[in-house]
């Protein structure tokens, strides 16, 4: 608590503006409880993250809060699929202090329907690269994925790879770097997004909270 007490006041020192403290927890279903922390410089808005992910037919749901930037907060539902029944489905909301308390996110169910796209999919940790299979793109997956780099959770740094189908929103903040979701730390070596498989990358956005957040997920299925 001293600490950030510490903080906001070097923020209205330094004529910063208000400093914005968020509550910081993850936690299985839609509720999760932590400390209110001060947001770094840039990260100016509270968000709530609620992930379904389906992994062999079965759904298991979590949450996350923490700092964002607003411009993150227009994401709106986000669908990815790695393959081999691996599928994530993520809403995001944002707030900013009392707000915060009577917030909900609700994420929309899947939609099943291909819309002519396909993707190369797989994950993996521990490697760089992964077996890939074809698969058919659903509902809001217009762009495929590939990505490469490393989680770091306490000092144990390890490799993954993400391929598969997901939504406009991801390449939109998908960009070479680090992100941290949760206490975890995703940096990307290679990330590219393409309308299909061949073809040409699209130009990256600013780094965001979903690509941090989906190699989040990927740590705690897999390891």
């Amino acid at each position: 608590m001293e600490a950030s007490l510490a903080a906001c006041i070097l923020a209205a020192l330094l004529a910063t503006g208000a400093c914005l403290q968020c509550e910081v927890c993850e936690g299985q279903g839609t509720s999760c409880t932590g400390s209110m922390r001060p947001c770094p410089a840039g990260q100016d808005s509270c968000a709530i993250a609620v992930t379904v992910t389906t992994m062999a037919g079965v759904n298991t749901q979590s949450i996350h809060k923490g700092c964002v930037m607003s411009s993150q907060c227009g994401a709106g539902p986000v669908s990815m699929n790695f393959g081999y029944g691996m599928t994530t489905r993520t809403s995001i909301a944002c707030c900013v202090g009392d707000a915060c308390r009577t917030t909900t996110v609700a994420v929309p169910p899947a939609d099943p329907k291909p819309n002519g796209r396909r993707c190369p999919a797989c994950y993996a940790l521990h490697a760089d690269q992964c077996a890939e299979v074809p698969i058919n793109c659903t509902g809001s997956e217009t762009r495929c994925l590939d990505a490469t780099g490393t989680i770091t959770s306490g000092r144990n740094p390890m490799q993954m790879v993400m391929k598969g189908c997901v939504s406009q929103s991801i390449c939109d903040q998908l960009q070479v770097g680090s992100g941290t979701v949760a206490g975890v730390n995703e940096s990307l070596t290679t990330a590219k997004c393409t309308v299909e498989s061949g073809a040409a990358a699209e130009a990256l956005g600013p780094a965001g909270i979903l690509p941090a957040l989906a190699g989040l997920l990927l740590l705690k299925l897999l390891s």
